[in-house]
């Protein structure tokens, strides 16, 4: 008995692209295995445009937010996450950090790459280790200024323009969705009842046992906290040009008089009644 010709033909045409499809995605491989390498010294990036990669020099159009007035990068649909692009969140109940890695964010058990160096929990930020133990962090170009450049090879004292809140008149730094905390970005707030200071670590505050690591002044016999060169301001520090108060071992600012309102200075009271 004699097959159909219809019958064989679903047949072929499905055994035909499930080949190309194999065949394409030898291709894939072949061409990323043998992909160009940066022409820069020592650099392992794949090359992007004119022999180099983006860290070195590779110039590509990126698209902007077709949201008026918005400079930021697309992500989706056209628009950037602060004009509606959809994000992955967090999927643990109640959380709304973005998700990193496994569908969590790292609050979550997202794995995040630590410093090698022993016992050091940081993350590891340049060849697998922190800023402490030696990962090159670009420095500001002014002269005598060890800050991290944040925009145009400045830091944001030196002039590197940051983003401000959008609402009307306000100069805050923007926080979150393009407004500052006052203005409605959503901050962590300690869960500690009744206190409104942002959380720092493990949901408190400072006040209610948040540890932070603080360094102390070199100094002999001093528990100061250590601002500048390893000093506190009463031993050298020049955190600005300020006076201190007279009275031994005191560090506040002098308001009157050679000395800090804790040590005798008066300070006007409201006129009012009541």
């Amino acid at each position: 008995v004699s097959k159909k010709k219809g019958s064989e033909t679903p047949l072929k045409e499905k055994r035909k692209s499930s080949e190309d499809g194999e065949e394409h995605a030898q291709s894939e491989v072949a061409r990323k295995k043998h992909r160009s390498k940066c022409s820069v010294d020592e650099c392992t990036n794949y090359v992007q445009q004119g022999g180099v990669c983006f860290r070195h020099g590779a110039k590509v159009k990126v698209k902007r937010c077709s949201s008026r007035g918005c400079t930021n990068y697309v992500q989706r649909g056209g628009v950037c996450i602060r004009h509606g692009a959809p994000i992955k969140l967090c999927s643990s109940e109640g959380c709304t950090i973005k998700a990193q890695k496994g569908g969590v964010c790292v609050r979550h058990g997202a794995k995040k790459k630590r410093c090698s160096a022993e016992e050091c929990s940081n993350g590891a930020i340049q060849g697998g280790v922190c800023m402490k133990h030696g990962a090159k962090v670009k420095l500001c170009s002014s002269e005598g200024c060890t800050k991290n450049v944040v925009n145009g090879g400045v830091c944001i004292k030196h002039g590197a323009k940051i983003k401000r809140c959008s609402s009307e008149g306000c100069t805050n730094q923007a926080i979150q969705g393009g407004v500052c905390m006052r203005h409605g970005a959503k901050i962590k707030l300690c869960s500690s009842e009744g206190c409104e200071n942002v959380a720092v670590k493990g949901g408190v505050c400072i006040r209610h046992g948040a540890k932070v690591k603080r360094k102390l002044c070199s100094s002999d016999e001093c528990n100061n906290q250590a601002q500048k060169g390893g000093v506190c301001i009463r031993h050298g520090a020049i955190k600005s040009k300020r006076k201190i108060c007279s009275n031994e071992a005191c560090t506040n600012k002098v308001v009157k008089g050679g000395v800090c309102r804790r040590h005798g200075t008066e300070v006007k009271r409201c006129s009012s009644e009541g």
